[in-house]
């Protein structure tokens, strides 16, 4: 192996890709496939926004955004008691996340092969 290629390993050039879907407004990206996937997880809002970082109000407003965009519930809110409230996500937010994973997953192959062809030098 000679000194190039060796520098190439060592700086490990690769391709990130964002695929965010929007209106005027993002409505569907990584962070709100995530958030989603989390509140299914967890059964909770503040749970799934303490994982990822993010502010209880933050999340409701990303989500709220999404939902007014979309034209259909995301989140179910299952209020208190005892025990405190709840959230579960609809079936239309399960069909969604899942199509966008699917579609997130189809863009990086082609971004790969696409970013070897072009940038094989890195």
């Amino acid at each position: 192996m000679n000194g190039n290629e060796n520098e190439k390993e060592e700086k490990g050039f690769h391709l990130r890709v964002k695929l965010q879907i929007n209106t005027d407004e993002p409505v569907l990206g990584p962070g709100v496939a995530e958030l989603l996937e989390l509140v299914g997880e967890t059964g909770s809002m503040k749970e799934a926004c303490g994982r990822m970082g993010m502010s209880y109000s933050k999340g409701w407003k990303i989500i709220g955004r999404a939902e007014e965009q979309l034209g259909c519930a995301l989140i179910r809110r299952h209020h208190g008691g005892k025990s405190g409230g709840s959230c579960s996500v609809t079936e239309e937010s399960l069909s969604l996340v899942r199509r966008y994973r699917e579609l997130e997953e189809k863009v990086k192959q082609y971004a790969e092969r696409a970013f070897h062809e072009i940038f094989a030098e890195l």
